[in-house]
Formats: C-alpha cells, sequence, structure tokens
C-alpha cells in the first residue's frame, strides 16, 4: 500500500525552476519501438551550433542542473562527444537516453573524458531489439548486465534505466528489479515506465487541420490498447507484493486526480552485499533544499547517504531502519566469518564451537 501524500515528500520543481531539461539532438534511430514519441528521419541530425544554442536556451528558462540528451538515437550523432563537451563546459550534468546499440569501451572512455555524468539506457523486452526478439526480461538481464559492466569500467560515468512496463510484462518487472538490486553498486537508477500511446479503435479516425485519418502518421500509435491500460500504481502494486522494502519517499502529482503520480520514487540504500532499505521523505527533503540553498538548483537525483547515513538516520524513521539492517548485517557477517570459525575470540574452545 502506498503511504499518504502528506508522508512523502512532493517535488517541488516547476517550469521555470526545474533541475532537468531535454533536448532532441537527432531524429534518427535505429530502432522503430512500439509506442515511440518519434517519427524516425524528418529532421536528421540537428547541427552543433543550433544544439548549443538549445542548452543555452534551456540553463536560462529552466535554472537546470542536469540536461538529458536524447533523439532518436543520441550516439548517432557525428558530434556526440562534442555535445557532452559544451554542455560540461557550462557546469551542467549531461545524460544520454540511448538504446545502447553504438555503445562499445572506445567511445564510452571519450565521453567520460568529455564529462558525461549519466547514461539512461532502455534494454527492454518491448523493443524489437534484433537478436534479443520475443526474450523475457529476465532473459533480458544479460544484456543490461553487459551494459552496466561496460560503462562502470569506462570509470566516472553512472549508469540508469529507463525501461517500459506493459501488461504484456508487468508480471516480469519483479526479474528486472531483482537484477537491479544485485547491482546496486554499479547501476545508479531505474525508472519503471507505464507504457504510453495513441490507441487505435476499428473505425475510429483522427482529424488535424482538415486532414483525416493522420493517426498512420504518428509514431505512437499503438494496435493494442490494453497494452497502455496501466499506471504507476499498478507498477507499484506488483512489486510490493515480491519486495517489503519497496517504501516510496517523494512524488510528483501526474494528472488532476489526487492519488495518481506522474513520477514516484524508491532510494534503495544497499551496496554489493545486499539491499538495507530504503530513505525516507525526511532525507529527499533535506537533499532537495539543501542543494537549492548552496547551489540555488534543484538536483533531479535523490541522496546516496554515504557516511551520512548516521546522522540523516537521525530525522529519517525509514533510513533508521536501513541504518540498524545495515549494522546487524555487518555484525552477522564478522560474527559468522570470524567468531564461528575462530571462537577463541569469545574465549569458547573450538570444540564447544562445533
Amino acid at each position: 500500500m502506498i503511504p499518504e501524500n502528506s508522508e512523502m515528500f512532493r517535488f517541488p520543481w516547476s517550469r521555470t525552476d526545474n533541475p532537468g531539461a531535454w533536448i532532441e539532438v537527432t531524429d534518427i534511430c535505429n530502432f522503430n519501438c512500439p509506442g515511440c514519441f518519434r517519427k524516425n528521419n524528418i529532421e536528421g541530425h540537428k547541427p552543433l551550433d543550433v544544439i548549443k544554442n538549445e542548452v543555452i536556451q534551456c540553463k536560462k528558462m529552466t535554472n537546470c542542473s542536469r540536461i538529458c540528451i536524447s533523439g532518436g538515437e543520441p550516439l548517432m550523432h557525428p558530434d556526440i562527444v562534442e555535445i557532452v563537451k559544451f554542455i560540461s563546459s557550462h557546469k551542467l550534468k549531461s545524460i544520454i537516453l540511448s538504446n545502447g546499440e553504438f555503445l562499445n569501451p572506445d567511445l564510452a572512455k571519450k565521453l567520460s573524458d568529455a564529462g558525461l555524468f549519466q547514461f539512461y539506457l532502455h534494454a527492454d523486452s518491448g523493443q524489437n531489439r534484433p537478436g534479443w526478439l520475443n526474450k523475457t526480461e529476465k532473459e533480458m538481464n544479460e544484456l543490461r548486465q553487459y551494459y552496466v559492466d561496460l560503462v562502470h569500467k569506462a570509470g566516472r560515468i553512472k549508469c540508469g534505466f529507463n525501461l517500459t512496463i506493459r501488461h504484456s510484462n508487468l508480471d516480469q518487472v519483479q526479474d528486472i528489479v531483482s537484477w537491479y538490486r544485485k547491482n546496486i553498486d554499479k547501476a545508479s537508477h531505474l525508472s519503471l515506465i507505464a507504457f504510453r500511446g495513441i490507441p487505435e479503435f476499428e473505425n475510429m479516425n483522427l482529424q488535424s487541420e482538415g486532414q483525416i485519418n493522420v493517426l498512420n502518421a504518428l509514431q505512437d500509435n499503438i494496435k493494442q490498447p490494453d497494452e497502455i491500460n496501466i499506471s504507476t500504481l499498478d507498477i507499484f502494486d506488483k512489486l510490493s507484493c515480491h519486495f517489503f522494502d519497496i517504501v516510496p519517499s517523494a512524488y510528483l502529482p501526474g494528472t488532476p486526480f489526487f492519488n495518481t503520480y506522474k513520477l514516484l520514487t524508491v532510494n534503495l540504500i544497499g551496496s554489493k552485499s545486499g539491499i538495507y532499505g530504503s530513505t525516507g521523505r525526511k532525507s529527499i527533503e533535506l537533499h532537495q533544499l539543501m542543494n537549492h540553498f548552496f547551489h540555488r538548483k534543484y538536483d533531479a537525483t535523490v541522496p546516496s547517504p554515504g557516511r551520512l547515513i548516521f546522522f540523516l538516520s537521525l530525522i529519517d524513521k525509514t533510513l533508521r531502519k536501513a541504518f540498524v539492517v545495515h549494522h546487524f548485517q555487518k555484525w552477522s557477517l564478522w560474527f559468522g566469518k570470524g567468531i564461528l570459525k575462530e571462537p577463541a575470540k569469545l574465549g569458547f574452545s573450538r570444540r564447544l564451537s562445533r
């Protein structure tokens, strides 16, 4: 069950004071994913000078701290490294939204040197990806593992995933999250996005500016309307059946209805040893307000407490539980590997320990 809105932090972002901005550098793509909002190959690659001007305008208009580079497939743009360098020169975080097909160690290194902050990679079963057709989400984890390892070896670049959830893969969402939890030391972010599109119904026409039946000209028309009948709450309900520590801590309202969400955030705390729990609303709120106080900008990310976990746990009851679990696991690991193998540390004889 999702907590009441009053128990979660409502992100204070606005149109003119928003941590994230978005630029489209190309509409050329090597994939043709169902539900994509972008029709391929109308304008092609944007010139570099146009892109630079858009970056400057985004910074002025939104007070952003990061800029997402999208497409099409942005790694196909011949000036992608220069684009990242330009964004970094303006002290903004650059994030590339990509399907990853053109990503290789050499390009990852060049982007790292240019100052790329993060990848948001799209790799799920609904893409019609060559070589991965008819795969389950559990089988797709092999591809995600390849990408997260590649980016991790490049150094300095964070690696996140934006994955689309439809009714046809809703029952497999726990396989995605299980993989993410095992790789929380490498995968910095996981977004599960409810599938959206324009439904195609029999005998239905869409008229625009006098033109009838323009539906076929749109990229995101859907011939299976049931696929888009899904919400954030459906995804959360499915996950809460499998993971007890999925505790939402922040949200953005989605529609005029108070109980729907455009964004619902769960901030897991963990390491290679496992997941300890989640942060609560107080940690998210403090992170956002302090970032705005010191940098005059909100942050699109959520806090990773690190060594501050003890101090934050004093004000955040949800995080306090994670802190206790973390230290209990460390104590148990020390006890299991140390004391039981060398019981003299407790004054017992080896015979008594058997």
